[in-house]
């Protein structure tokens, strides 16, 4: 045997199929990767797709009891709801009949009567006429 035979390359090298074989790697990894983008499209639209004409489930409030309880109110149609959830189970605690709950209570967080926190540490300081 000679050098020349030792240090030929392969013979899929000398073809270029090294080459070819990466383009072909390349081009299947991004339809692949399309395919699941398209699946995933047609899943998030699938979940919204199968909504019916009818009752309508609109969360209204929540309140947090303990670390893993909260009381929910829910209104489904024209009926509200106060369910309590916990780690592994939701309970229905009172149904209001329809037309009871019309607005929102006074003491919600964020409503006009109650108090900021610039004011409340302004009245905390002793600062409340200077502003």
């Amino acid at each position: 045997m000679n050098d020349a035979t030792l240090f030929a390359a392969p013979a899929a090298a000398a073809h270029g199929g090294a080459g070819g074989g990466t383009v072909e790697i390349t081009v299947t990894l991004l339809i692949i990767v399309g395919f699941l983008a398209g699946l995933a499209w047609f899943a998030k639209r699938l979940r919204g797709g199968f909504k019916t004409g009818g009752a309508r489930i609109q969360v209204l409030g929540a309140q947090a009891l303990g670390p893993k309880e909260r009381a929910v109110l829910v209104r489904v149609g024209d009926t509200d709801i106060l369910v309590g959830v916990a780690a592994n189970s939701v309970n229905t605690l009172h149904v209001f009949p329809a037309g009871a709950i019309v607005d929102a209570p006074a003491d919600v967080p964020g409503a006009p009567n109650t108090p900021n926190f610039k004011s409340l540490l302004l009245k905390s300081l002793g600062l409340k006429g200077q502003g």
